[in-house]
């Protein structure tokens, strides 16, 4: 086993029958796209420029609770017939997809089903489209297809009941403190993708240790 795989406590992968991705900073590298795509927004409206805190806050949360967070009430409704007319592309090729992504779909594809649970909204099938990942995931539910986002578990639940699937034979892979507080209100086995301070089952910094980690598990 990878030396920097840390476990934070004992859970069985033996019996996982499904795989569910959290999107930004899971998929993707998407901090340069989010901030961009942020900024953009801000210095239309004459706001300045991200700060560190909200950089963090936006990359957990929906669209919608994002531009509630970053501008005053007086302006929202402006702000949100603005973002309706954005394209989404112009962003989404500042997108980097994760290395070793594409090999631990492949092979996930014949033994799990793999779902995606994000706080993104329409832009997730037009990135799942332009990457070509559309035939690698049975559900992709995102902030759109539920009254209330992540880290309420409406999210995970969704999944677990369209595939008649218990909590711990799920594994769900995010990267923020939101996804880890919708694994603990689901229970849901969480692993911790390149953020060794969340709590977590196992804790990575590639999909080549998720890997490893089932191969073990079901040898």
């Amino acid at each position: 086993m990878y030396t920097n795989t840390q476990i934070h406590k004992e859970a069985s992968l033996s019996n996982i029958k499904a795989v569910i991705f959290d999107c930004d900073g899971v998929l993707f590298d998407s901090q340069e796209a989010n901030i961009r795509f942020y900024n953009s927004i801000l210095t239309h409206f004459g706001h300045s420029a991200l700060r560190e805190d909200q950089v963090a806050y936006v990359h957990m949360h929906s669209l919608q609770e994002s531009l509630v967070y970053l501008f005053p009430e007086e302006q929202r409704e402006e702000v949100f017939n603005y973002c309706r007319t954005l394209d989404f592309r112009e962003f989404n090729k500042f997108l980097k997809i994760e290395k070793g992504l594409l090999e631990f779909l492949r092979f996930l594809q014949t033994r799990y089903k793999t779902d995606i649970a994000t706080n993104r909204t329409v832009s997730m099938d037009l990135v799942l489209r332009e990457f070509h990942l559309e035939p690698y995931f049975g559900l992709v539910v995102t902030a759109a297809d539920v009254e209330k986002p992540k880290p309420h578990p409406e999210t995970i639940e969704k999944i677990l009941t369209t595939f008649s699937i218990k909590p711990d034979e799920a594994l769900f892979i995010g990267d923020s403190e939101v996804d880890q507080m919708l694994a603990a209100e689901t229970g849901v086995i969480f692993i911790a993708y390149k953020n060794p301070k969340l709590p977590a089952a196992y804790c990575v910094e590639n999909f080549y240790q998720v890997r490893e980690l089932l191969t073990k598990e079901s040898s």
